[in-house]
């Protein structure tokens, strides 16, 4: 098996680093920055000391990529689209609004200039209801007392 990385060299590392980063870019991921920047760095630990074996370059390149994983996963969490209508909506929580339309049991809801989806119970449209939770980023509603 060491045949097989005898001949790694800084060059390989910063290649492989490159492309891992350009390949992001089409992806969308944010999963390949992280493993093309510690090929880049192996790379550029190799230039500065070149007389390492090619096993141990590996095992550098699998600890800093796996430590650079998870440490972008708990300093820079990508949030969605959906997590971000959801923190979004949790805070109207409490607030009362009027049920503006229903269509196939979904009721819609204005807040402001924005039209959202709830479900409740015994709802109709000119209703007054009280929000009183989130699931997703659909209100959950009651009626108004």
């Amino acid at each position: 098996m060491e045949f097989l990385f005898e001949n790694l060299n800084f060059m390989h590392w910063l290649i492989l680093g490159i492309a891992l980063i350009i390949l992001e870019l089409f992806v969308w991921t944010v999963f390949l920055l992280w493993i093309g920047s510690s090929a880049i760095t192996v790379g550029i630990i190799f230039f500065l000391l070149p007389n390492v074996s090619g096993l141990l370059q590996l095992l550098i390149f699998i600890v800093l990529a796996v430590v650079a994983t998870l440490l972008s996963k708990k300093y820079y969490p990508v949030k969605t689209v959906d997590e971000q209508l959801h923190d979004k909506a949790k805070k109207h929580i409490g607030k009362e609004c009027m049920i503006v339309s229903i269509e196939d049991e979904v009721a819609k809801v204005q807040i402001g200039e924005s039209l959202w989806f709830a479900k409740g119970s015994n709802l109709s449209a000119g209703q007054s209801v009280k929000i009183i939770g989130v699931e997703s980023s659909t209100f959950i509603v009651e009626l108004s007392k």
